[in-house]
C-alpha cells in the first residue's frame, strides 16, 4: 500500500484552499472570538458582527471547495448564528443543497462557575451532499444490550446518537501538546474522519493547530492536508509527525 500524503501548509486558509485538491472531507475547528492568545495569531476581531462576516467566508469557501463532507466546530454561544449563516451562505456558491445537522461534543471538565451551570458541550455542524458515501459501519461502538449481557445484542455494536461523549485533553493525558492553548481529542476527530473517509481518500484541516487531524489520518492511511496561520504551530507539527512542512 502507498504512503499516505501527510502534508502541513502555513498560511491563510481561505487563500490556500482554493489551490488544493478536492477533499472527500474538510474538518474545521475555527478560532472562537474569545480572546485566546495563539502563536502569531491573536483570536480576537474588532466586534461580533466582524467575526460572523468572517464565519460567513469561511462557509462561502467550503462550499466552493465541493467536498462531499465538512465538519465545523463552533462555541456553544455562535450555535444561532451559525445555523443561520449556514442556510445563507453555504448554498450560495452551487446548487446542490447540503444537509445541514448539529452533533454534541459533551464532555466532562468544563469551567467552574461561581451563578451559573457550567458548559460541558461543544455543538459541531456537519455540511453534507445528499449522494455523499458514508462509512457507519467504521464508527460502530459497543450497544447498551451488549455491555448488560443481553442476548439479543447484534453483534458489531450499534452506530453512536448524534450527541458524543469525549473528555476535554487534559494538561496530563499523554496526547497534550503542551505547546499549544486548546486541542480537540482524537477519539473525536477519529469519529468524524472514519465515518467520512477512507483510506486513499483525502482530508484537509482548515485550521491544523495541534495537528489532531493530521495525526489521526496517518495512524488511519488517509491522505491528509492541513492548513494554519502559525509558522510555530505548522513547525510543530511537522516535528511531532513527519508531515512534509510547506512554509509560505
Amino acid at each position: 500500500m502507498a504512503e499516505c500524503i501527510s502534508r502541513i501548509i502555513h498560511g491563510d486558509n481561505l487563500k490556500v484552499l482554493p489551490t488544493l485538491p478536492k477533499a472527500k472531507c474538510i474538518v474545521a475547528d475555527p478560532p472562537d472570538n474569545l480572546g485566546m492568545k495563539y502563536n502569531g495569531f491573536e483570536d480576537k476581531w474588532e466586534s461580533v458582527s466582524a467575526y460572523y462576516d468572517w464565519l460567513g467566508e469561511l462557509l462561502i469557501s467550503v462550499s466552493a471547495a465541493e467536498s462531499p463532507i465538512c465538519w465545523l466546530s463552533v462555541y456553544y454561544k455562535h450555535r444561532t448564528a451559525l445555523e443561520g449563516l449556514a442556510e445563507n451562505y453555504t448554498f450560495a456558491v452551487n446548487e446542490l443543497r447540503r444537509e445541514v445537522r448539529w452533533f454534541i461534543w459533551h464532555y466532562t471538565f468544563g469551567q467552574q462557575q461561581s451563578r451559573d451551570f457550567k458548559n460541558t458541550h461543544r455543538p459541531i455542524l456537519r455540511l453534507m451532499k445528499p449522494d455523499a458515501a458514508t462509512y457507519p459501519e467504521a464508527v460502530k461502538e459497543q450497544s447498551q444490550r451488549q455491555r448488560n449481557g443481553d442476548k439479543r445484542a447484534k453483534p458489531g455494536g450499534c452506530v453512536p446518537g448524534d450527541v458524543w461523549m469525549f473528555p476535554r485533553v487534559c494538561g496530563n493525558y499523554k496526547e497534550r501538546c503542551t505547546w499549544m492553548p486548546n486541542q480537540h481529542p482524537l477519539g473525536l476527530i477519529e469519529r468524524m474522519v472514519k465515518f467520512s473517509a477512507k483510506p486513499g481518500d483525502l482530508v484537509i484541516d482548515l485550521f491544523a493547530g495541534s495537528g489532531s487531524t493530521l495525526r489521526v489520518c496517518k495512524k488511519l492511511g488517509i491522505n491528509c492536508i492541513g492548513i494554519d496561520i502559525s509558522r510555530f504551530y505548522c513547525e510543530k507539527i511537522a516535528e511531532e509527525t513527519g508531515a512534509e512542512l510547506v512554509l509560505a
